[in-house]
């Protein structure tokens, strides 16, 4: 038996086109362009037949989630472990002066290396610490799949954030990792572990 995660990064919002570091305390809504790439995005993903549709506690998520789940027919399941990740002391910042202020924690999140998973900004969460909420979940969807037996594949659709699904890439394997707005990648779960399968729809 095996389950399909397809995570979605969430439509662009004003902080991203303003190119701020924008992370857990960062709870803004999408913009126009996130809009319409969240619409083009989930016409695309009806194809697919995702039987659940889990999101982000944050409103960038749940905004994205909202447009996939009326244009697949699915319900969403809300988890705040999914939530974009704690960025201490860059929090809200340009991204340019993070890189000047704080250029080793900076390289570190922009393309995680799984060597320094214990990488943080002062105050903020580890590429580690973000593993330790996101893999119970994914964990706990796959143990309920195989007690459904009617099912052999499950299709889950997962929102999330950049710094989530950049830290679950670079623990698969991913040599410096990136995902855009409304990018998609694909990884599967079976008895073996988990695979990473590659970006959807390019």
């Amino acid at each position: 038996m095996k389950t399909n995660f397809y995570f979605i990064r969430h439509g662009q919002t004003n902080n991203n086109a303003l190119q701020l570091w924008q992370g857990k305390d960062s709870d803004s809504a999408l913009n126009k362009q996130g809009i319409m790439q969240t619409k083009a995005l989930a016409e695309k993903l009806d194809s697919l037949c995702l039987e659940r549709l889990y999101s982000s506690n944050m409103q960038r998520a749940i905004e994205t989630a909202m447009f996939i789940s009326s244009r697949c027919d699915i319900p969403i399941f809300v988890r705040p472990s999914l939530c974009e990740v704690d960025y201490g002391i860059a929090e809200g910042m340009p991204i340019d002066k993070v890189f000047i202020q704080y250029p080793k924690e900076a390289h570190l999140w922009y393309k995680p290396d799984v060597e320094k998973f214990d990488n943080h900004f002062e105050g903020g969460e580890s590429p580690w610490d973000v593993l330790q909420r996101v893999f119970p979940l994914l964990d706990s969807i796959f143990l309920y799949q195989k007690t459904k037996l009617q099912f052999d594949e499950w299709r889950i659709g997962i929102v999330s954030h950049a710094g989530v699904i950049c830290s679950l890439m670079a623990a698969l394997g991913v040599k410096e990792p990136t995902i855009d707005n409304c990018e998609v990648i694909h990884i599967t779960r079976d008895d073996e572990g988990y695979q990473y399968k590659g970006k959807l729809f390019q």
